[in-house]
């Protein structure tokens, strides 16, 4: 019966699969900024020392909001950066909903701007509202100026001698005279009910059909589609709809949850076992060691007021690498132990302390993601400077008055001081000794504001439940480290702890360290592990990276067939640790599609494109200007650096042909768009240059004409001689062959593979789509640290150009010399449009995803 169902089914959606999708709405393609917060905070931040945190539930419209809490003055709120769309002294209409629950009477909630003069700091408000308990208020101006020279410019919701949590939703800001549509209403999510109108019926069945066939990439249809709440939609969904449809069945399972990047994030179990099989006895001694050409982190010295303590106390700071105001970064607080200081777990040890330069080695490799740490002096008294003695009731306080005073004092002062990410799943803590008891107890006692837990060696002494009532605020990473040759505490204390915890069913990771002393050798073991498994739990950090999957099978019926999707290969997001060029080509190959979804062509609802512009460079070859398009990311920063893909045109085609004017219409704005807002490839910029470079010539005159030729061969040197330099310094640029790629169509691809063979110094990544012939070289690569991280030739079975023959030749070379790479025949393809979105959509993917 449930083959005859799903035959039905799949001839009445191929039926129907050529319904139009509704348009977006024309004002909605005008907001500069639209925060709906389904998809998470959107790069909003807690202000002072609220913490805001997506939500679930309660919301103006769609299913979720923004909620904001721990406010302890009526300027804490929620705050982003209004990026380069908005501009001083130009006008724009604001939106903004706002509820609160945690009040008897009306609050008064402004919309405020916060910007800088260069001297000064103003806070302009921009609306008010009065919001009665439990009802959304609409924040909103139609016209309101960004004053001229204001920079640093942010946005945010405070109000008026109230300290109350609040919701935030659909948040909106457009150019003046932009009509800003009534959002639609609130919505509760039902398993099964993919399209949201209340009701799980066939219309249901034919869009989870559409959604095994093209695939589905909204996030929010992916969760109602999941009918069986394992975390990825496949046939067995599809399936359990249609029963469910018939009365078959009355309710959806709930089966074990499978990962998949970009669907869902770490659970506690996982990350555990992931860290617990990574775990390491001693530390390589190379991560001691600080490497040429790493950049690591600055440390200073500095203080926090004290409450609790009612005076200054010190701290020191490892701030990473080019520390960038703009961006947020995760923090890990790291605690000392019983006589000990602020110095002891960074820079002072029992020898040389290298937490420096694991934690920067670390991110170097891509094993960790960028993060502040802060070391402070721990020891919290109003009355003793320090602790006197192990026994002294007083010196007992001091260290647990701690637990209290990180969440008071420090953790808002850092906040306030140093542009972090906020929330339990950007904060961690960690420490040795005394510092690791009171770790242990500063976890289980603020669950909802730190998401990673580690003691070394801890002291005897900690308390409590050794589990969390609400699984919301269990760890996602437990970690207890304890030495064999631990003469101060043991291995039997930090193992107490440990059974403490197994005795309740708590994932968590035990490690250790065999011949670790109650010293560095357990605190570098400890930190080499803890950081590479901290801010590893959720997507959306300031990297954008998302979790590591491990590679299950789709649950099918058996009567059904499975689906096509591709096993996706076991891999490790952006930002957690760099690929080798095998594992890169193996994760591309696996995820080559024939046909990209039309849906990739399509400007999606709520997601902002890149800006094209029309440039100029001068060419030291041609001796004379030259055109190039530019596609800049959306909310372009000039403040952050991007990496930047050269994306080179054909034979007697110009800047424009890659980007805007293909045979048909070319969506290499919409492709790449898409692809970064559903997570699947990093911010870039993507540059479009008229490649033909010659002193003597405008342009091509005939494919055997020697002049035509040399002008195309010219750019291989132009674009590094010329070319690059300009875009390095006009536009921000990361720079390095790790953030540069390169990949062209027919003359264009011969030339990115004759520019990656020789300047591989400069180009980590290298494509081809359908190359014309004459490319030679010696087709592999002498120098590991030239050979590109991904090499990719795209070919089409319809070539009546070049033929599948040349792209395939180009293939066979770098098979002889045993150069891993991503061969990509397309189906039907020809030498046009259809082949070149089909490997700009797979290369997008790909690229910029070797190292952090």
């Amino acid at each position: 019966m449930k083959k005859k169902i799903f035959s039905t089914m799949s001839a009445v959606v191929l039926a129907l699969s050529c319904t139009p999708a509704v348009p977006a709405c024309a004002a909605e393609d005008e907001y500069i900024l639209h925060s709906t917060f389904e998809e998470g905070s959107e790069q909003w931040s807690g202000r002072g020392a609220a913490s805001v945190k997506t939500v679930s539930g309660k919301s103006r419209s769609g299913e979720a909001s923004l909620y904001t809490s721990g406010r302890t003055n009526s300027w804490n709120g929620a705050t982003v950066g209004l990026g380069s769309g908005f501009s001083a002294g130009q006008d724009y209409a604001f939106s903004a909903y706002v509820m609160t629950e945690d009040t008897s009477s009306p609050v008064t909630f402004y919309l405020t701007l916060q910007y800088s003069d260069g001297s000064s700091t103003s806070y302009p408000k921009i609306a008010e509202v009065t919001a009665e308990k439990g009802q959304w208020a609409h924040l909103e101006s139609s016209k309101f100026t960004i004053p001229d020279g204001a920079k640093d410019i942010q946005l945010y919701v405070e109000n008026d001698e109230s300290n109350c949590d609040f919701y935030l939703d659909e948040v909106v800001g457009a150019k003046s005279g932009t009509v800003i549509s009534e959002p639609a209403a609130a919505v509760q999510m039902s398993k099964g009910d993919i399209n949201y109108d209340g009701t799980i019926d066939s219309l249901d069945i034919i869009a989870a059909r559409r959604g095994i066939i093209n695939g589905i990439t909204d996030k929010k249809t992916l969760r109602a589609a999941d009918a069986d709440s394992n975390g990825v939609f496949e046939v067995n969904d599809a399936v359990l709809i249609m029963q469910f449809v018939a009365g078959k069945i009355k309710e959806f399972p709930v089966n074990e949850p499978v990962v998949v990047p970009g669907q869902q994030k770490y659970t506690c179990e996982e990350l555990t076992e992931k860290v617990q099989s990574e775990l390491v006895n001693n530390e390589p001694s190379s991560s001691h060691q600080e490497k040429s050409g790493v950049q690591y982190g600055t440390i200073k010295k500095e203080n926090y007021f004290s409450k609790k303590a009612n005076k200054n106390k010190p701290y020191n700071i490892l701030l990473p690498a080019n520390y960038d105001p703009n961006k947020k970064y995760p923090v890990l607080y790291v605690l000392h132990g019983f006589f000990e200081n602020e110095d002891r777990m960074i820079t002072k040890g029992n020898g040389t302390m290298y937490t420096r330069q694991i934690v920067g080695n670390a991110i170097a490799e891509g094993a960790a993601k960028d993060m502040i740490v802060v070391c402070p002096f721990i020891f919290t008294s109003a009355t003793m400077r320090d602790a006197t003695g192990f026994g002294d009731a007083g010196s007992v306080e001091g260290y647990n008055n701690f637990v209290d005073d990180i969440v008071d004092s420090l953790m808002p002062h850092i906040e306030e001081k140093y542009s972090v990410a906020t929330g339990r799943e950007n904060t961690a803590v960690t420490g040795f000794s005394m510092g690791g008891m009171e770790s242990l107890m500063i976890g289980m006692k603020h669950g909802d504001k730190f998401g990673y837990v580690g003691a070394i060696c801890p002291a005897p002494g900690g308390s409590g439940a050794f589990k969390w009532s609400n699984p919301d605020e269990q760890p996602y990473l437990l970690m207890i480290t304890g030495g064999t040759q631990d003469d101060v505490v043991g291995l039997n204390t930090p193992e107490g702890y440990h059974n403490n915890f197994n005795k309740n069913g708590v994932p968590h990771v035990w490690h250790v360290v065999q011949n670790g002393h109650h010293g560095d050798d357990s605190i570098h073991s400890h930190l080499y592990c803890f950081v590479r498994g901290v801010f590893q739990a959720t997507e959306g950090d300031v990297s954008g990276s998302s979790s590591t999957p491990t590679t299950q099978t789709p649950t099918v019926t058996p009567t059904e067939t499975p689906s096509t999707t591709p096993t996706e290969t076991p891999s490790t997001s952006t930002g957690q640790r760099k690929y080798s060029m095998e594992e890169l080509t193996k994760l591309v190959q696996n995820k080559l599609v024939n046909n990209e979804p039309s849906s990739s062509h399509n400007k999606k609802q709520g997601v902002q494109y890149g800006t094209l512009k029309r440039e100029t460079y001068f060419s030291k070859k041609a001796n004379k200007n030259k055109p190039y398009n530019i596609l800049l990311p959306a909310n372009y920063d000039p403040s952050k650096k991007y990496p930047v893909l050269y994306l080179l045109h054909g034979f007697f085609e110009n800047e424009n042909r890659m980007i805007t004017q293909g045979n048909g219409q070319m969506y290499t704005q919409q492709i790449i768009g898409n692809a970064i807002a559903e997570g699947e490839a990093k911010d870039m910029i993507v540059v479009v240059p008229f490649v033909f470079t010659s002193a003597t010539m405008n342009d091509a005159t005939g494919f055997a004409d020697q002049g035509s030729n040399q002008g195309y061969d010219n750019f291989v040197d132009d674009i590094v001689d010329s070319l690059m330099p300009h875009i390095e310094s006009k536009y921000s640029v990361a720079t390095g062959r790790e953030n540069t790629a390169v990949t062209g169509f027919s003359m264009g691809g011969r030339e990115s593979l004759q520019i990656g063979m020789k300047h591989g110094d400069k180009f980590g990544y290298v494509g081809a789509i359908c190359p014309a012939p004459g490319a030679s070289g010696a087709w592999k690569w002498n120098s590991e640290s030239e050979t590109p991280y991904l090499v990719m030739i795209t070919g089409g079975t319809q070539d009546d150009v070049v033929g599948l023959n040349t792209p395939e030749g180009y293939h066979n070379n770098f098979n002889k010399n045993g150069v891993p790479h991503v061969w990509h025949v397309v189906q039907n393809g020809h030498h046009g449009d259809d082949s070149i979105h089909s490997h700009i959509y797979c290369f997008v993917r790909g690229i910029f995803q070797a190292t952090d």
